[in-house]
């Protein structure tokens, strides 16, 4: 009997995984550890996802927290599973610090896929950021999706063609370790250098709407991290 190769094979995948480490990130957990430690260690668990669930092919991973402070710390794109965990695995849960340029960090990712795989989304393969953050956008610059037209700026960029999956993961709500006010407000740089003329509201419920309502436009998912949520990181949907 002879069989004749068809040349099927799995779509591919192609991702950005952007990192809030901005000073609200620091906000302490059930057990003391950071936001900003557990998203460490969630990262891991959607690195290995992307890699071996998800077809992953290159996927580069960035910090970002100040307008123009976006780092990747894989260097680029990388093709292996060990070089995305060795650059995970030198971060520090202690260096959260600075304010939130979400639209900006989320418009450089989606452009960098499209720029680098458009041909490959063309042929089926996916184009995927995800993100994490827990703060309202409060710092992009005007010509890189900022301004109060933002959520515009950012849902024009991912719904262009070919179209970026938007994944979200939002954390939220403190479990008492802090005092009321700083559990309601504190993300303006840092949470513990709070500007003079007061609190500035660390994120507000239309902005987390917003990142839902992107990812369900473009195909992705949403997870709600609490800080009280007990667990590895592992449960993640996607």
């Amino acid at each position: 009997m002879c069989f004749v190769s068809l040349g099927l094979h799995a779509h591919e995948s192609y991702g950005v995984l952007i990192m809030d480490t901005s000073g609200s990130m620091r906000t302490p957990r059930h057990d003391g550890s950071s936001r900003c430690e557990y998203s460490i260690l969630q990262a891991k668990s959607k690195v290995f996802r992307f890699f071996y669930q998800l077809h992953g092919n290159k996927i580069d991973i960035r910090t970002f927290n100040s307008g123009g402070n976006i780092i990747s710390i894989t260097g680029g794109f990388v093709d292996k599973f060990d070089a995305a965990m060795n650059a995970l695995n030198s971060l520090s849960g202690k260096q959260c610090q600075g304010a939130t340029a979400l639209a900006e960090a989320m418009c450089l990712a989606a452009d960098d896929l499209r720029f680098n795989y458009s041909n490959k989304a063309k042929q089926g393969d996916r184009l995927m950021v995800f993100g994490s953050t827990d703060g309202d956008e409060n710092n992009s610059p005007r010509d890189i999706c900022g301004g109060s037209d933002w959520q515009a700026k950012v849902e024009a960029t991912y719904l262009d063609l070919p179209q970026v999956e938007f994944n979200a993961t939002i954390f939220i709500g403190n479990v008492g370790l802090l005092s009321d006010s700083e559990n309601k407000y504190g993300d303006y740089g840092d949470l513990y250098n709070m500007p003079p003329n007061g609190f500035t509201a660390l994120s507000t419920p239309t902005t987390f709407e917003f990142l839902k309502k992107l990812a369900k436009k473009t195909g992705g998912q949403v997870e709600t991290v609490k800080d009280s949520d007990v667990g590895d990181g592992s449960n993640d949907p996607w």
